[in-house]
């Protein structure tokens, strides 16, 4: 019993088809894999997942057919009878939050930490000034204290359309589109959605939250 058992996981992990894939196609099948993509075209095979959560996502969401859209995919992926979790901020926040909400789009600040955006191409920018300028009498000298007066936030901030700098804080700053969610507003796209089932309806620290199943469609 003992060897057989050994034969068949033998089989399983180093037969002719597992030796056939890659180094790296085989190390996917020990962890999982990350993949960036727009959540209204997701790159992943009907019926490919298991389960699918969908977390801080919808409210970014600007119309309601990109919204309609994004469960539409979560439902494409999911095999039927699988879970799907989605969560969004609401309109309704708590007493004691930082948040508060005059309407259902609005502009949220987000605050950039300079180190987490590309600043190569302002520093070239600043190099290709000098290089440019090297045959012009005190021109060289004059851009050099143009850019060692600004820091990298700064520069970012007005390298990004739109983008702000806070320089209390030294960071820069974007205006984000959110759409805040209504009670029930979630369950009303949902079922414009064929095969998702609302299995229950919750509310969790300012968002939002509903539990799907996909069904057969």
């Amino acid at each position: 019993m003992k060897t057989a058992a050994a034969s068949t996981v033998n089989e399983t992990l180093d037969g002719p088809q597992y030796q056939l894939l890659s180094k790296e196609k085989r190390a996917l099948s020990l962890s999982p894999a990350v993949v960036v993509a727009d959540c209204i075209h997701v790159p992943l095979r009907d019926e490919s997942c298991d389960a699918a959560i969908c977390i801080a996502v919808m409210h970014h969401l600007s119309t309601e057919g990109r919204r309609v859209r994004c469960l539409a995919e979560l439902r494409r992926i999911v095999k039927v009878g699988g879970l799907i979790n989605v969560q969004a901020w609401a309109l309704e926040q708590e007493d004691d939050s930082k948040r508060k909400f005059h309407g259902t789009d609005v502009l949220v600040p987000f605050n950039a930490q300079p180190k987490y955006l590309d600043s190569s191409s302002q520093h070239h920018e600043c190099a290709k000034e000098s290089e440019i300028a090297e045959d012009e009498d005190g021109r060289i000298e004059e851009v050099s204290d143009t850019c060692k007066s600004k820091g990298v936030a700064q520069m970012m901030a007005e390298k990004y359309s739109g983008a702000e700098f806070d320089s209390k804080k030294n960071l820069v700053v974007f205006q984000r589109y959110c759409h805040m969610y209504r009670k029930g507003e979630l369950e009303l796209l949902c079922a414009k959605v064929p095969g998702l089932e609302v299995l229950e309806s919750s509310y969790e620290r300012g968002n939002h939250v509903v539990s799907l199943r996909a069904t057969q469609i």
